[in-house]
C-alpha cells in the first residue's frame, strides 16, 4: 500500500489468525475516529468466522465483540486506532473476558 499523502493518516497493519495456525496480514488506511471494529467491517470478506460474527450493538454494552488486541482483552467497538500503534494483532477472546474492568459507569446501566 502506498503511504498516505495526508500526514495525519497512517497505514495500519492488522494481523489475524488464519484458522490454520498461521497469521494473515492486512494493510488499510486509517480513517478519523476509526474503531478496531470498523477495521473488521472493512476486511469482512477476508475474515475467519470468529471475526465475522463480532458485534451487534456498537456501543460497548453487549460485549459481543470481546477480543484480545495486542495481548490485552477489549471490546472492538470501544477501542480506537488512534490509541494503539500501527500494528494491531487481534485474536478471538472469551465472551465477557475482562469486561468488568473495561466498563465505565455509563455502560453499567446496560448490564
Amino acid at each position: 500500500m502506498n503511504a498516505p499523502t495526508d500526514p495525519t493518516l497512517r497505514v495500519l497493519k492488522v494481523r489475524l489468525p488464519d484458522g490454520a495456525g498461521g497469521v494473515c496480514e492486512h494493510e488499510l488506511l486509517e480513517t478519523q475516529d476509526m474503531s478496531v471494529l470498523t477495521i473488521l467491517k472493512q476486511l469482512w470478506g477476508a475474515l475467519p468466522l470468529p471475526f465475522r460474527n463480532a458485534s451487534l450493538c456498537h456501543s460497548g454494552a453487549c460485549n459481543t465483540c470481546g477480543f484480545v488486541m495486542n495481548g490485552q482483552p477489549g471490546v472492538l467497538c470501544s477501542v480506537f486506532t488512534r490509541s494503539i500503534g500501527p500494528v494491531i494483532d487481534i485474536a478471538p477472546g472469551e465472551h465477557a473476558r475482562g469486561w468488568d474492568a473495561l466498563r465505565d459507569d455509563t455502560r453499567k446501566v446496560h448490564g
